[in-house]
């Protein structure tokens, strides 16, 4: 007799990939292929570098190199990410896809997926980067600008001719211990104010007092002043800029997130004219 042989044949696992795991298996999801150019940043590490040797030292430099090059190679870090963020993601997709996806008359899945993708993108890499630039912005001010600022005011103040005071306290505790005496005590009203303002900013009255030799000093102190006066401003609006960064733009990003969905979900025709 013959036995019967029966074979059963079970199927093999299918090796095919998705369509989403072949996306993410490709180079542009690779972290080890994510290598962004930060020509800025590289500049300023150079800086960074050579104005650390100069102060330390060569021989210091060498010793504490791991510690120098660990915090300098992290605040090149950090202005990379802001760097390469908008040369290299942010400016190209609005090069190629314009900015007709920021509130759209009519909200499609591609508009929705870009504003939502680049508002969280935007808000998690400002939140962290804002913070170094504007420290980084504060010590060239202290550095730079404020000895500008007080030398170049100094010497700016003389070659107009004004008497060197020097005052401490504040308000009507003020009390000048160089130059002509002033009595702090006594309260002007809003008219003297706005009169002494405006001749102090009178330049055509200022340099008629002016001989013409004192000409060169006057504008080589003005232009340092300038210089001074012109950090200053950028600190102040690196200060207002990260205090925006820190304080709002998480709340106002959650917000356009938020009527992004709406709109793209509920009315995404709306106004029913568009």
């Amino acid at each position: 007799a013959t036995a019967a042989i029966t074979t059963t044949f079970l199927p093999l696992p299918s090796t095919a990939k998705s369509p989403t795991d072949l996306l993410f298996a490709s180079p542009q999801f690779d972290p080890a292929n994510f290598k962004p150019v930060c020509a800025t940043s590289d500049g300023f590490y150079r800086f960074l570098q050579g104005t650390t040797q100069a102060v330390v030292g060569p021989e210091n430099f060498v010793e504490y190199g791991p510690l120098i090059a660990g915090g300098l190679l992290r605040i090149r870090l950090e202005l990379c990410v802001v760097e390469s963020f908008f040369n290299e993601a942010v400016g190209p997709f609005i090069q190629q896809n314009g900015i007709g996806w920021v509130l759209p008359l009519h909200e499609s899945v591609e508009t929705f997926l870009a504003g939502t993708i680049f508002a969280l993108a935007t808000t998690f890499i400002l939140v962290g980067s804002t913070k170094i630039v504007s420290v980084i912005v504060t010590y060239g001010d202290a550095f730079v600008g404020g000895p500008c600022r007080l030398l170049g005011g100094f010497a700016f103040d003389r070659a107009l001719g004004k008497p060197v005071a020097l005052d401490i306290g504040v308000g009507r505790f003020k009390k000048r211990l160089v130059g002509p005496p002033v009595d702090f005590s006594v309260k002007k009203s809003k008219a003297q104010i706005l009169l002494e303002a405006e001749e102090e900013e009178d330049w055509v009255k200022l340099l008629e007092d002016v001989s013409p030799v004192a000409y060169p000093a006057l504008f080589a102190s003005g232009g340092i002043k300038g210089v001074g006066e012109t950090s200053k401003f950028i600190r102040e609006v690196t200060d207002a800029l990260d205090l925006f960064v820190g304080r709002y733009l998480t709340l106002l990003a959650t917000g356009y997130i938020g009527i992004k969905f709406l709109h793209f979900k509920i009315f995404p025709d709306f106004p029913p004219f568009g």
